[in-house]
């Protein structure tokens, strides 16, 4: 072969290629419709999907991978849901249907979870409930593109898994690097996805996409036949959170299984000064679940009890306990240590080690309890330190019931610092406050009856003591 046939195979080589790019965003524009396309073809490096079910979300995100791997030859993709079942449940088949479709002989790797495109480009399926080893194995390499599914119902640490460890993977192929966050409407309020979806969300600009089954031309008969259903069986269901968040697409907060409820009015800027506190601090215990810190005061003057400061943190083992219980021994003068003591063996550490006293936490009743302490919010005898509880309050604004029952805790809902506050709560004896009676006027008959008797009284105090006297004699 001579130099000049070379390059003439050479040059068709790469114009079939370039004719291979361009086919393929056609074969992907011939597989979408409007609403797919207007998310696949958005240039913004931070974009979400809010969608009902059947609406076509998690395909119109592996229509994206499609494009992203054949145009970026090499490139390393991570889809995760809420576990890794879910995530290969939910988009495992996508991936061989549209291989199949665009003629792709993309290579499934069952033990690693992935799928391998010729070019070299590969898509690695994770699980948010994976150790934080795994985590970081997953998301610390350099990263084209990382799509999180399911994120209407995530209540893992969103801020800390897309700003701390999804976006410093994407840094080395900015500004072609994206992530993805893809999800139902849930009646789970103040979500991290409820946030970016609403608009709330600002510490990078996020591109939000909304749309429904309707806007799915595969589905728009099923769809609709299925509402009208539902509505015949029952006109009153288009008030049913469940039916407004998966079918309507809204974001729909069922105050019914909202634990604790608060206002503006249980918000105060610091304790008052005319009384004399006494501090408890209850601590919840974990490590890939927070570690969580509740100070809570009450005094014997006043019949309300105090949120004072409330935090949490990931990775603490019993030292970091113990350092962060001193440091707040230093701010308080802590009248009783109430921690979480389902692991004994860390308890026991714990104050043979760091000479802490720490007391095991009341957990009977737990659900009781709950709703005493939300009434105590209610009735304003309980209020926040707005400015060192942040972590509480957010919690508070997403804490449900699991059902109707209301017996359980909802398990999608983070509550770390929900517990701690609340062994602390149970520890306070803010109830016990007896309010002084006033004093009586000296122009009052009360008064006068008070004095009368007083006098009488005294006067038969002296008379049995003359008889003593008389008698002794």
């Amino acid at each position: 072969m001579n130099y000049d046939a070379y390059e003439i195979l050479a040059e068709l080589a790469r114009r079939q290629k370039l004719k291979r790019k361009v086919d393929m965003a056609l074969e992907i524009k011939r597989a979408s419709f409007d609403k797919q396309l207007d998310y696949i073809f958005d240039p913004s490096r931070f974009r979400s999907m809010k969608c009902t079910r059947r609406a076509g979300k998690s395909s119109g995100d592996v229509l994206d991978n499609f494009r992203i791997a054949q145009k970026y030859p090499g490139s390393r993709m991570v889809y995760g849901a809420l576990t890794l079942d879910s995530a290969e449940e939910i988009a495992w088949d996508i991936y061989l249907e549209f291989a199949e479709k665009f003629k792709i002989d993309i290579k499934a790797n069952k033990s690693k979870r992935s799928f391998t495109w010729p070019n070299g480009s590969r898509v690695r399926f994770f699980g948010l409930d994976a150790s934080e080893k795994q985590m970081r194995k997953i998301l610390g390499q350099k990263l084209r593109k990382a799509s999180i599914d399911e994120a209407g119902s995530l209540t893992v640490n969103m801020v800390r898994v897309c700003y701390q460890m999804i976006m410093p993977a994407l840094a080395d192929l900015r500004p072609n690097s994206w992530l993805s966050l893809l999800g139902t409407c849930e009646n789970i309020p103040n979500t991290f996805f409820e946030q970016v979806t609403e608009g709330r969300e600002k510490a990078v600009a996020w591109s939000n996409h909304a749309w429904t089954a309707y806007d799915n031309p595969h589905m728009v008969k099923q769809w609709a036949d299925e509402i009208a259903d539902l509505k015949k069986a029952n006109p009153n269901v288009v008030e049913a959170s469940w039916f407004r968040t998966h079918y309507l697409n809204e974001w729909c907060t069922d105050d019914e299984l909202r634990i604790i409820v608060y206002d503006d009015d249980n918000m105060i800027n610091e304790l008052p000064s005319d009384k004399k506190f006494h501090y408890i601090l209850g601590v919840d215990l974990g490590y890939n679940d927070a570690t969580s810190f509740t100070v809570v005061a009450f005094s014997f003057d006043d019949p309300r009890v105090y949120f004072v400061e409330s935090f949490k943190d990931t990775k603490m083992d019993f030292t970091d306990t113990a350092n962060q219980v001193k440091e707040l021994e230093k701010k308080y003068e802590l009248l009783h240590y109430i921690v979480d003591g389902a692991n004994k063996q860390g308890v026991e550490e714990i104050k043979k080690r760091h000479q802490i006293p720490l007391e095991s936490a009341e957990k009977s009743d737990k659900a009781t309890y709950l709703r005493l302490m939300r009434d105590d919010l209610i009735t304003k005898s309980a209020f926040i330190v707005d400015s060192e509880c942040e972590d509480l309050e957010k919690e508070w604004d997403s804490l449900q019931w699991k059902n109707e029952d209301k017996r359980d805790e909802d398990p999608r809902c983070q509550n770390h610092c929900s517990d701690s506050a609340l062994y602390a709560w149970r520890k306070a004896y803010h109830y016990t406050y007896v309010e002084p009676e006033p004093p009586k006027s000296i122009n009052s008959d009360a008064y006068m009856d008070e004095l009368e008797k007083k006098e009488a009284e005294e006067m038969a105090i002296r008379h049995r003591e003359k008889q003593d006297e008389w008698m002794n004699w």
